[in-house]
């Protein structure tokens, strides 16, 4: 039996690991498993999530766990097991997405600068264009830990991923690629109630459905 996982990703208790992957492995292979793993501070496995797969075969699938108590990193990979024989399994278009948890709202926009020129005698432009563009996000959650706080101190790039009508095929999807925060607010209520808000730009965005 082998095992194999992708670089550890920051991921909090309460927090969900969705991943979309597609998978293979030759007649050699008894038994397959795509593999949850949650981590904690030191790097230990806490537990693991399992989804059973068909051995011999090639699919595609999109499963969804939740961290539990004590998770500070997540690990996605595969689990196989050979007959007599040492076989091949693999898994291959991974898109890994840590759901924000305790968000409260969500913005998201796309900005371009127009290009504009005139001539003499004319108050219309004789040349109109899409000129630079600026992707904006931000969010506002109940405090959880400092994991967005550390993203604006080290530079961190990662994806936003937006679902405004939640989960499901033909359902829209929109994507800013590369996101970096440059700004991280933390609130203290007088009822005890902790926030951060959080903003940043991202380098591309996409809009598709799921």
């Amino acid at each position: 039996t082998s095992e194999a996982f992708t670089p550890a990703e920051r991921c909090e208790a309460g927090e969900k690991a969705r991943v979309t992957y597609t998978y293979t492995s030759d007649a050699n292979i008894t038994a397959l498993q795509a593999v949850f793993r949650w981590l904690n501070s030191a790097g230990g496995e806490i537990s693991r999530n399992t989804v059973s797969l068909t051995p011999n075969t090639t699919g595609t699938r999109t499963d969804e766990f939740t961290a539990p108590e004590g998770t500070v990193n997540f690990q996605f990979g595969l689990r196989a097991t050979s007959g007599a024989t040492a076989g091949s399994a693999s898994a291959s278009n991974i898109t890994l997405r840590i759901l924000i948890g305790m968000a409260k709202s969500v913005t998201a926009s796309f900005d371009a600068d127009l290009v504009k020129e005139y001539v003499l005698g004319s108050d219309k432009p004789a040349f109109l264009a899409s000129g630079n563009k600026s992707f904006k996000v931000s969010f506002d959650l109940l405090y959880v830990n400092d994991k967005y706080a550390q993203k604006v101190l080290n530079g961190d790039k990662f994806d936003v991923v937006i679902a405004p009508d939640g989960w499901g095929t033909g359902k829209p999807l929109v994507t800013l690629r590369n996101v970096v925060l440059n700004s991280w607010e933390q609130s203290i209520t007088q009822d005890g109630m902790i926030a951060e808000a959080v903003e940043g730009e991202a380098e591309g965005a996409e809009v598709a459905t799921q």
